[in-house]
């Protein structure tokens, strides 16, 4: 379990209305829509289990836009280009298979869930072309 600390806040009025009905919109607790804000800006995407396409559903467009707009991590991008580089040398050890299967899964989630937020910031209104 990770520690968390407890952090005491002062946000603008009207950020706090956006957040407070998204959270309502959302069934969610306020806590819970801004761990989840920041963790997209932050850290690394949530879990597949907490991050599903029907959650994606009740993110605000800014929400979905960080989605879009974050790119797929440096360091696992360039493991997977040495891992499937060794591939095509037929010099993997099964650890490495392994690994390189784990970041495939990663890079799919991603895009998926990219794929996904373009979709639905496309039905709500918004040019989503050169994206």
């Amino acid at each position: 379990m990770m520690n968390q600390q407890p952090v005491l806040l002062q946000i603008p009025e009207e950020l706090y209305e956006r957040v407070r009905q998204i959270a309502e919109n959302s069934n969610r607790s306020l806590e819970a829509v801004l761990l989840e804000s920041l963790t997209l800006i932050f850290g690394n995407l949530p879990d597949e289990e907490v991050l599903t396409p029907e959650l994606l559903e009740t993110f605000a467009d800014d929400q979905l836009w960080t989605i879009v707009r974050r790119p797929f991590a440096s360091t696992p991008d360039n493991r997977l280009r040495e891992l499937t580089e060794a591939s095509k040398q037929g010099h993997l050890t099964d650890n490495e298979q392994a690994e390189m299967e784990t970041l495939i899964e990663a890079v799919d989630r991603y895009v998926f869930l990219r794929s996904k937020a373009l979709l639905l910031l496309k039905q709500r209104g918004y040019d989503v072309g050169q994206q």
